[in-house]
């Protein structure tokens, strides 16, 4: 019996503290407090101002809500120079939404802290002007506001800010998983590199068939802006690069072309 005792005393007393440093108190106390649910406020807000949501079918709203909730849940919010709304945390996630919603369990885990800018921004040791940026080893998401609006201000240009910067969230967190359980299928993934590097080549020489020059500067950037037109080109995307296009929905599980969004 009183090894048990002990056995018990050592969980109390050194495991549960280790899981809490480890896992973070405020992660942990939204596992105690289960899945988030959307309030009617921040659903009113989806349909106004969310175009993505606007765009989702009837059916499979009460999915995309889940997504929205769990993910303004799951972050801490920061304002770099302005304070951050409701509104824009709703936004925010229902742009990360739209490119997770084809992942059954995938929520940038590893990216805890948005942070929000209320224009572009000065940033690095040069000073460059940044519209948004990830970094993988702090695990943050900073976002220009003003361009993020911007870029749904026209859905039809192919440049969006939150999808890109979201796009390189999910890039890194695959990277990140890959010891674990990957969730980019390692096929897709492969046959996306193999189609990739010649079109940046493409790209690099002048002959781009559809993106901006942006893309050529390596995989990363490649994947973000593919991400921005596959959502916001579809149609054009896929009659131009029908290869790569068709990856892309594999690897994401979605098929926006077929919504007739271009």
């Amino acid at each position: 019996m009183s090894d048990i005792w002990h056995v018990l005393s050592v969980i109390l007393v050194v495991l549960i503290p280790m899981a809490l440093m480890v896992l973070g108190a405020a992660r942990w106390a939204g596992y105690l407090r289960g899945p988030a649910s959307l309030s009617p406020s921040h659903r009113r807000m989806l349909e106004k101002y969310a175009l993505p949501y606007q765009r989702t079918a009837s059916k499979d709203r009460p999915r995309f809500e889940h997504i929205v909730a769990q993910f303004i849940a799951d972050k801490e919010w920061q304002g770099a120079g302005i304070r951050v709304a409701e509104e824009m945390k709703v936004l925010v996630a229902a742009t990360a939404a739209q490119l997770l919603f084809g992942f059954d369990d995938v929520r940038l885990d590893h990216f805890e802290r948005i942070i929000l800018h209320p224009d572009s921004y000065r940033s690095g040791r040069k000073g460059t002007l940044h519209q948004g940026e990830v970094r993988p080893t702090a695990g943050v998401i900073m976002v220009s506001w003003g361009d993020l609006l911007r870029g749904y201000g026209n859905p039809r240009d192919g440049h969006n800010v939150g999808l890109h910067e979201l796009a390189h969230a999910l890039w890194f967190e695959h990277k990140l998983s890959e010891d674990k359980a990957p969730f980019l299928h390692p096929e897709l993934l492969q046959r996306w590199i193999d189609h990739a590097d010649g079109e940046i080549e493409r790209i690099r020489n002048g002959r781009s068939r559809l993106f901006r020059e942006y893309a050529g500067t390596n995989q990363a950037e490649f994947f973000a802006v593919a991400v921005e037109y596959f959502f916001e080109r579809p149609g054009e995307f896929n009659a131009e690069l029908p290869e790569l296009y068709a990856v892309l929905c594999g690897m994401l599980n979605q098929f926006p072309d077929k919504a007739s969004l271009s």
